[in-house]
């Protein structure tokens, strides 16, 4: 059991870098930050201090104080701000410098000051956040088992779906007639059929949910199915063979982890685009294994994966995405991002992503999770990556 918080060190030693008295974060609601700290979800206002190699939590009598190892937790009904000034005075630091993220509440900041205390902002946190400890990696991973089921189960319904009319009446689980296509009218291709009705985004997305949930994951409202260029994967649109289906899952873990994963596939394909924007983003997630080295710069790992995939043919202004993925943790976007000029550093978990989207083909994309090690980098999770789903 830890002896302190994650990121505890981080802050002990920025503290003293900068001879500050003490550090202050202040969350409202849920907020990665106060998880990452504290280890638990928090739904309400939270002060979090750490003053002389000692955390110190208020929270409102509005809930039932936890107790937690790595914290002594009271309750406070004060404003944070004013609350974590109170710390820090009863804890032998009546002024001084405090620092705080960035993000810190207006109000909490103008509290302290008011108290005396001088604020310094401090990335500490985040850049702790940034190296993952083996449990939290340990925890990424998990949440990727569970996407890589998820996503599965997209490929083993589009495996058993048909291209079959439906007959008169024939309405099927729930889903009530044909969906609205989302604009692409002239074309007269029978909607995909499954268990007995059509197949539609939402209908897929709904079973992709239910097996995360089966998992023990939160799918954290990041599930999407998109069907080639119509819609733009927020509307349902039934689901129609030859077109590139992309799903995409980022699942939520118990302690609040997450993973990401994004396949596309194509049921009886009849054209070469898709293949093409495939094989490129499939050079693309391969590159990813080459430049994510610890020592390796964040940004050029971006330009590379872009740069590969637009190697094929595809425009690097129009057609090849601009988000190529970062960091990934308790937040679905974290630091190290894959631009800048920042080092990778072993530990780092990275969102890995290449696309391709085209007007007249819809969009092919390939995500995965990275883990940049010791020995080098590694992606978690063994999912397939072919266009045809009855491969999974």
């Amino acid at each position: 059991m830890r002896s302190g918080p994650r990121g505890g060190d981080a802050i002990d030693a920025a503290v003293s870098e900068r001879d500050a008295v003490g550090f202050v974060a202040v969350s409202r609601g849920s907020d990665p930050t106060s998880r990452y700290l504290t280890g638990r979800e928090f739904d309400c206002d939270l002060a979090f201090v750490r003053v002389d190699g000692e955390t110190h939590l208020r929270v409102p009598s509005t809930v039932e104080p936890p107790s937690l190892s790595v914290a002594s937790v009271r309750v406070d009904d004060r404003p944070p701000g004013k609350a974590a000034a109170a710390v820090l005075a009863e804890h032998g630091a009546p002024e001084g410098t405090v620092l705080a993220p960035r993000t810190i509440p207006h109000d909490a900041a103008l509290h302290l000051e008011s108290a005396g205390y001088d604020l310094a902002s401090t990335a500490a946190v985040e850049a702790a956040r940034a190296v993952k400890d083996a449990a939290e990696r340990d925890a990424i991973e998990a949440a990727q088992r569970a996407a890589t089921r998820g996503v599965g189960r997209a490929a083993a319904i589009l495996a058993a779906a048909t291209g079959e009319e439906a007959t008169d009446g024939d309405g099927g689980d729930g889903d009530s007639g044909r969906e609205d296509d989302g604009g692409d009218g002239d074309d007269d291709r029978p909607a995909l059929r499954w268990d007995g009705a059509p197949l539609s985004t939402e209908r897929l997305r709904r079973q992709v949910n239910a097996t995360l949930a089966a998992e023990g994951v939160d799918a954290a409202g990041a599930t999407a199915v998109r069907a080639g260029t119509r819609g733009d994967g927020n509307e349902p649109v039934e689901l129609r063979p030859g077109e590139p289906i992309v799903v995409a899952v980022g699942p939520r873990g118990p302690t609040g982890y997450r993973g990401a994963l994004a396949r596309t596939f194509v049921v009886d394909p009849d054209g070469g685009w898709e293949r093409r924007a495939h094989v490129a983003c499939d050079a693309a997630r391969k590159v990813s294994l080459v430049e994510a080295d610890p020592g390796d710069d964040a940004g050029f790992l971006g330009s590379e994966l872009r740069a590969e995939t637009a190697a094929f043919g595809f425009s690097m202004a129009d057609e090849v995405t601009r988000d190529v993925g970062g960091g990934i943790g308790i937040a679905a976007r974290e630091v190290p991002p894959l631009d800048g000029d920042r080092e990778l550093v072993a530990g780092n978990v990275l969102r890995v992503r290449a696309a391709v989207t085209h007007p007249d083909h819809g969009r092919v994309e390939l995500t995965d999770v990275l883990v940049v090690g010791e020995d080098g980098p590694r992606l978690l999770g063994d999912a397939p990556t072919g266009l045809d789903p009855s491969r999974w």
